[in-house]
C-alpha cells in the first residue's frame, strides 16, 4: 500500500513533530519551526499519510542569495534545498522518502527551481544511498571536532 503524498495542514503538527524529534540530525524543529515551514513555503511542505496516519514529511525552501557565479558554476537558474525529510522507521527502504523527494522536486520544478541541494550526517548511510540514486551529487564535506 502507498501512502498519500499532500501539502502539510495546521492538524499533521503533533505527529510532523513527533516524526521530527526522532528522526532528526543535530537539531530538532520546533512548534515554531513548523508553524514557520508552513507559513513560508507552503508548497514545500509535504507528507506522507499511510491509513490517516503521518509516516513521513519532508521541508524544502528556496535557497535565497546564491551568488550568481555559484549559479554560473552550477549552471543554474534558481536554488532550492532540501531541509527536513523524516520518514518513521518501520516505512523506511519502502519508496517513501523517493515520493516525497520527487513530490517535492516537482513542486520546485514548478517555481522554477532548476537545482538542489540537501545536508545529510555521515552515518546515515541509507540517506546518502537514496540521494545517490536520485542523482545527487557529492560536493564536499561538512566536518566538527570537539576542542
Amino acid at each position: 500500500m502507498h501512502p498519500a503524498i499532500r501539502r502539510y495542514e495546521k492538524n499533521d503538527e503533533t505527529a510532523v513533530l513527533q516524526l521530527a524529534e526522532i528522526c532528526s540530525w543535530d537539531s530538532t524543529p520546533t512548534e515554531a519551526d513548523i508553524q514557520g515551514f508552513h507559513s513560508s513555503e507552503p508548497d514545500f511542505f509535504l507528507v506522507a499519510e499511510l491509513n490517516q496516519k503521518i509516516i513521513g514529511f519532508v521541508y524544502g525552501r528556496e535557497s535565497k542569495n546564491v551568488p550568481n557565479e555559484v549559479l554560473r558554476k552550477w549552471k543554474a537558474t534558481r536554488v532550492g534545498s532540501v531541509e527536513v525529510l523524516a520518514v518513521e522507521e518501520k516505512y523506511r527502504r519502502r519508496g517513501i522518502g523517493t515520493q516525497l523527494l520527487k513530490s517535492l522536486f516537482q513542486a520546485f520544478t514548478e517555481r522554477g527551481i532548476d537545482t538542489v541541494t540537501l545536508s545529510t550526517p555521515a552515518e546515515e548511510i541509507a540517506a546518502k544511498r537514496l540521494y545517490d540514486k536520485l542523482g545527487f551529487e557529492t560536493r564536499g564535506y561538512f566536518l566538527k571536532k570537539k576542542l
